[in-house]
């Protein structure tokens, strides 16, 4: 355990800062605040705390890992900066093999196995089975349940609707298309680590955070007509707040005159206490 901490701790003193600001001039010019530096910070920090969790249970974790893990983390959405699509993992395979071309890092060990953690950590059917079952997918399973890490929660009730509505999704389809993801999410984490039962637990209550909205939010705009509903306004604050570039996980945030004011306060206020908690999984 200390020597997986002391690689985890050597990776970060290398790569750290440079991934940081480099994935924080990537976003500079875009407006994706659910999907910008600080997720793929928040990535990387559920990563390492999988990676010990891992470690403590048992399974083994190869040397080169966290190198390779957090290269992966920093990269792995930045292809959103040039497309929305949902193989954008591609692109951002392209994005850090650009980075290294420039020859200012040697590099890394394992560098085709990054590349393609990169670019396929979106595509759950390549999930499979238990993390324990084969050492060769480590990289690429971790990257994946960090990401999908990140989807729970209040935090991820806005992360959702963002890149949704940026793919131009109408408001009244988001249920369907995000409770599929999210199932898919959640699934796919309860296979690869099955064996971790107060890991799975806790992530559970986050999932049903972001499930209940939606659910909830599926039987609002069933029943538009007969009355409102704080759940269908706060989807109408976030179009808002894409629309003016407003960064609505900013606890400084602008919100517009509001009819569900309490309830929508309310939900903001829980944003702002995940994004004030620093232990993430």
């Amino acid at each position: 355990m200390q020597a997986l901490k002391q690689r985890i701790r050597e990776a970060e003193e290398i790569w750290l800062l440079p991934l940081l600001n480099h994935c924080n001039n990537l976003f500079s010019e875009v407006f994706l605040p659910s999907h910008d530096h600080l997720h793929h910070y928040r990535v990387w920090c559920h990563a390492k705390d999988l990676m010990l969790l891992l470690a403590e249970s048992g399974c083994s974790i190869s040397p080169g890992l966290p190198q390779q893990l957090i290269l992966a983390a920093f990269f792995h959405d930045t292809g959103l900066i040039n497309t929305r699509d949902e193989k954008h993992g591609l692109e951002s395979r392209r994005l850090c093999e650009e980075f290294f071309s420039r020859g200012d890092h040697r590099l890394p060990e394992g560098f085709p196995e990054i590349l393609d953690a990169i670019a396929y950590h979106d595509d759950k059917s390549s999930m499979g089975r238990a993390i324990t079952g084969e050492p060769d997918r480590q990289l690429l399973r971790l990257l994946s349940t960090s990401d999908d890490l990140d989807a729970f929660g209040y935090r991820g009730i806005y992360r959702y609707a963002e890149i949704y509505l940026c793919r131009m999704i109408n408001p009244t389809e988001l249920p369907g298309r995000i409770l599929e993801n999210l199932n898919n999410r959640f699934h796919n984490l309860k296979c690869i680590y099955e064996p971790l039962t107060h890991f799975i637990d806790r992530q559970e209550i986050r999932y049903w955070i972001t499930c209940e909205f939606y659910l909830g939010l599926s039987e609002a705009n069933a029943a538009a007509e007969e009355r409102p509903d704080w759940k269908r306004e706060l989807i109408r604050v976030f179009q808002d707040g894409i629309n003016r570039k407003e960064n609505l996980l900013k606890r400084e945030r602008l919100l517009p005159k509001l009819e569900h004011e309490r309830e929508i306060q309310q939900f903001f206020m829980l944003i702002d206490e995940e994004n004030a908690i620093n232990n993430h999984v």
